[in-house]
């Protein structure tokens, strides 16, 4: 039966190039009168090829899995947002365009190996009524364990069909045993907005986390009820903001723009592709000052957002250089359990400039099969087309009030705050999850705890001793560099010689490793003030608990604190 599914995708991918053929002719003229037979002609080899190794092939094989590398050798060749993508994985595109799904309000994770609640449940949702909390393992979904399963399969069993129940068996600090929950599941809608409020003198904050169907009427939503908190100026933050819909990143700037201002347009191959987007509405923030934060994955529609903003002079950027993602996805069906997301334009922002990072997630050369259009004009030799490329990105641009702005790199902020550099220490802190594990603990052990809380001393010492509890292995980058030394001189056969020396360096490295813990001290501070905070009072509380100590932030309400100052950042140097 899934063979036979598998190759209704491949027979039905065949029809869908048939049918699509129509797409090539009004714009692809130029490539050839036989492009259209060529098309036909290389959907029937490609089938016969399939049919004839499935049926004669010297082993058997898997038809499901000999056709699904056949269709991954083909995209391999373009751009790698050009994917199909099947029954689990269309589930988070469905949610995402229609902006609810069946289910029960919270977000999951792995810890250690474990599907793990890493937020605090959503308002009003089954789970949040059920008593679920951030840092619950889940062990059992419907007696099934959850062990080794990836997110996407556990995310699977908890979405369902609206009133239909699901039992949870979870483990959570503090409780001896499991604990058992029957849950009826329910409509969720999907809220992009993640934290709002004032956060000092009239200046408001709202942090964006996704752009689903609902992220317009949410930033609307949100700053309406700013304004009637004395709202005077905002910052808009979409840092770590992966994009979404074309449509949400329409709809959430229309918020900030004028109406019938250009926000992004795209183009492509294709009849029908070249596009604008005017915003539609007047827009609810009126003319109060405005500043957006994005950062190295902030990427499409949050880079739309952000040069919209920037091209039209309606506010400060600020932060680290965008992702670079500037190519539009279709997402055609192919059956009911697969579709196919291929990319089939470029998004140009209203200066007219690509956000593409040309240099991003290129295919290998060798297997690149789409070729630019070619003229009559002499082959271009290697230097000219590099010099040609190099001019590409760094082509300017300007905004409506003369401000450069470069190309073809992302979003380049007008006040750029370089991401902080962590140790390594810091890192391994992190990829190990100690201090959230640590404050799942600390948070059921501590609910006497108010917000606002100092992390003392006494709670430094505990994050150690739970670090060698857990038996936590740090080595620095000296230590394993010195390892590999020493294993290629073992294998070298002079590891006797340079052992005294080696031991010597080692000595030096572990005494400064020792010295990790102190000199991380500040960072492991903020982190576990967020944690903790976020286990016992939500992720408002959590966001709440990261302002003091977030640079960029800082930033931002410095400069919307100074009206003189933020109009001048908006003013082309040369203007008068």
């Amino acid at each position: 039966m899934a063979a036979r599914k598998q190759i209704l995708v491949i027979v039905a991918l065949t029809a869908m190039l048939v049918i699509l053929s129509g797409w090539f002719t009004g714009r692809v003229s130029a490539t050839g009168p036989d492009y259209y037979h060529q098309v036909q002609r290389n959907i029937e080899l490609f089938g016969r090829v399939y049919q004839e190794i499935s049926r004669k092939y010297v082993e058997e094989i898997d038809p499901g899995e000999f056709m699904k590398a056949g269709i991954e050798g083909m995209l391999a060749t373009l751009d790698p947002y050009t994917v199909l993508v099947e029954k689990e994985d269309n589930q988070e595109l469905q949610i995402m365009s229609s902006g609810k799904y069946g289910g029960l309000g919270m977000r999951i994770g792995l810890r250690g190996g474990w599907p793990t609640v890493v937020e605090p449940p959503f308002d009003g949702t089954p789970s949040t009524k059920a008593g679920i909390r951030e840092g619950d393992r889940i062990i059992e979904i419907d007696a099934v364990s959850t062990k080794g399963l990836t997110i996407n399969k556990v995310a699977s069993m908890l979405r369902g069909d609206i009133g239909s129940e699901v039992f949870l068996k979870i483990e959570r600090a503090g409780e001896i045993t499991p604990i058992e929950f029957r849950l009826i599941r329910a409509e969720i809608i999907v809220t992009d907005v993640i934290y709002s409020g004032i956060i000092e003198s009239g200046i408001g904050l709202i942090r964006l986390s996704h752009f689903s169907r609902n992220a317009g009427k949410d930033i609307e939503k949100s700053i309406r009820e700013l304004k009637k908190g004395g709202l005077r100026a905002l910052i808009l933050d979409l840092r770590s903001n992966p994009g979404g819909l074309l449509d949400a990143a329409v709809k959430v700037s229309e918020n900030f723009l004028e109406k019938g201002t250009l926000i992004v347009s795209t183009e492509g191959r294709s009849a029908g592709s070249d596009q604008q987007y005017l915003a539609a509405k007047t827009p609810i923030l009126g003319n109060i000052p405005l500043v957006v934060l994005v950062n190295g994955l902030s990427a499409s529609a949050s880079e739309i957002v952000a040069g919209a903003i920037q091209d039209h002079d309606r506010g400060v950027i600020i932060g680290s250089n965008s992702f670079g993602k500037g190519l539009v996805q279709t997402v055609i069906p192919i059956t009911s359990e697969a579709a196919l997301k291929v990319t089939t334009a470029r998004y140009l922002v209203p200066s007219g400039r690509s956000i593409q990072d040309p240099s991003r997630f290129l295919p290998d050369p060798d297997k690149i099969l789409y070729k630019p259009p070619t003229d009559n004009s002499e082959k271009k030799s290697d230097e000219e087309t590099e010099l040609s490329a190099r001019n590409e990105v760094e082509q300017t641009y300007h905004t409506d009030k003369g401000r450069e702005v470069l190309a073809a790199h992302g979003i380049t902020p007008d006040i750029i705050i370089e991401p902080e550099q962590r140790s390594q220490f810091e890192i391994e802190l992190l990829r190990k999850t100690m201090p959230f594990q640590f404050s799942v603990m600390y948070a059921a052990q501590h609910p006497e705890l108010q917000r606002g809380f100092e992390v003392t001393d006494e709670m430094l010492e505990a994050f150690r001793q739970f670090l060698k509890e857990k038996g936590f292995i740090y080595k620095s980058q000296a230590e394993l560099a010195l390892q590999r030394i020493e294993k290629i001189a073992q294998e070298s056969q002079y590891l006797a010689s340079i052992s005294a020396s080696a031991e010597e360096i080692r000595s030096v490295i572990l005494e400064q490793e020792s010295k990790a813990f102190g000199n991380s001290r500040d960072f492991i501070q903020e982190e576990l003030e967020e944690e903790i905070s976020a286990k016992l009072w939500g992720s408002r509380a959590e966001t709440e608990a990261s302002i003091d100590h977030d640079e960029t932030i800082q930033k931002a309400m410095d400069i919307l604190a100074d009206r003189e100052k933020y109009d001048a950042i908006l003013t082309a140097v040369d203007a008068k």
